[in-house]
C-alpha cells in the first residue's frame, strides 16, 4: 500500500535531478543538526539535502510521497537513530524500490556507539556525542566515496576541532556556575547535563507539545516545589501560556532553551545555536 501510494506521487514531485556531468554522490539528512555536521565534512562535495522542511520538528512530522522520491534518489541517507525516526522505516523499504538502479541506499545511523540514556533520542545537544556522529558520517561517506576520502577526513578533522572548542568553553562555564540543577520542561538535556556534571529535572512528561490536563499541572508544580528551583526552562515548542501561569504562580523565570530539532540549514548553525543556548544558561544560572 506504501508503495503504490509513494508511486503514483513519485513522477510529479521528483525533487531536481543533478546534471549528467555532476558524479557527486546525493545524501539526505534527516535534521538540520545532521546537515550542518554533514556540511562541515563535505562542504560542496556532496549533493546534499535535508528531509525535514525548515520549522518542523521530527516528532510531529508527516511523511509525503516527495520524501519517498527524495530518498530514492539519494546514494546516502543519514539518520540520528535512537528511535527518532521511527517514521522512516517504512519508506526507506519502498524508496529503494522506487530507484531507477538496483543499489540500495546506505542508511547510517549516526547514533552507533554513544551511551544511551533513557532512550533520549537528542544525543546530538552534547558536543562530544556530536564528535561521535561527525565520525560515523565521516566513515560512510568515506565507504561510499573513496577517492574524496581525504577530503572528508580534512572537513571533519578541522570540525571537530571546532567541537572540542564549544565543550570546553561550555565546561569552563559551568565550573563558574552556582546552581547546578537544570530544571526543565521536557528532558530533551540528558547528554547535556550529564556531560557537565549537572542534574536534570523533568517535570513535564510526554512530549513538548502535549498539553498537560489539570492535574498534570498540579504535579508539575509540586515537583517545581519539591526542587526549589527560581529558574525553569522550556522549549520553542512548548506551551507558553501554561508555563506563564505556572511561572506567575510560582514567582519562576523561564527560559528558553534550544532543542536544535529544527533549524536553518547550514555549516555554522549547530555551534552558533549551541552557543546561543550557552549565552541563555549563563544569564539563567551563572549570576546566582
Amino acid at each position: 500500500m506504501v508503495l503504490l501510494v509513494l508511486s503514483l506521487f513519485a513522477c510529479k514531485q521528483a525533487p531536481p535531478q543533478k546534471a549528467e556531468n555532476d558524479s557527486r554522490f546525493r545524501v539526505v539528512t534527516t535534521i538540520a543538526p545532521l546537515y550542518s555536521f554533514t556540511k562541515n565534512i563535505a562542504g560542496d562535495n556532496v549533493l546534499l539535502e535535508n528531509l525535514l522542511p525548515s520549522g518542523v520538528g521530527p516528532h510531529e512530522y508527516s511523511l509525503s510521497p516527495a520524501d519517498a522520491r527524495k530518498i530514492a534518489d539519494a546514494d546516502i541517507l543519514i539518520k540520528n537513530g535512537v528511535g527518532l525516526e521511527e517514521w522512516m522505516k517504512k519508506l526507506v523499504g519502498s524508496a529503494d524500490e522506487l530507484r531507477r538502479d538496483s543499489r540500495k541506499i546506505l542508511v547510517v545511523d549516526t547514533s552507533e556507539g554513544a551511551e544511551i540514556i533513557d532512550n533520549d533520542p537528542h544525543i546530538w545537544l552534547s558536543p562530544l556525542n556530536a564528535v561521535l556522529q561527525v565520525r560515523n558520517i565521516e566513515r560512510a561517506l568515506i565507504r561510499a566515496d573513496p577517492d574524496n576520502a581525504g577530503v572528508y577526513r580534512k572537513g571533519a578533522a578541522e570540525y571537530i576541532s571546532r567541537l572540542k572548542v564549544l565543550d570546553r568553553e561550555i565546561a569552563e562555564s559551568v565550573n563558574k556556575w552556582k546552581v547546578k540543577e537544570l530544571v526543565t520542561f521536557h528532558s530533551a538535556f540528558s547528554y547535556f547535563a550529564a556531560d557537565y556534571g549537572l542534574r536534570q529535572s523533568s517535570v513535564l512528561e510526554g512530549s513538548p507539545e502535549a498539553q498537560p490536563s489539570p492535574a498534570h499541572i498540579a504535579e508539575i508544580m509540586d515537583k517545581i516545589k519539591e526542587s526549589g528551583a527560581r529558574v525553569i526552562f522550556s522549549e520553542p515548542d512548548a506551551s507558553h501560556k501554561i508555563m506563564d501561569s505556572i511561572a506567575d504562580d510560582m514567582g519562576l523565570k523561564i527560559y528558553s532553551l534550544d532543542t536544535l530539532e529544527t533549524g536553518d540549514l547550514g555549516p555554522e548553525w549547530y555551534i552558533s545555536r549551541m552557543r546561543a543556548n550557552l549565552e541563555t544558561l549563563n544569564k539563567a544560572l551563572g549570576e546566582k
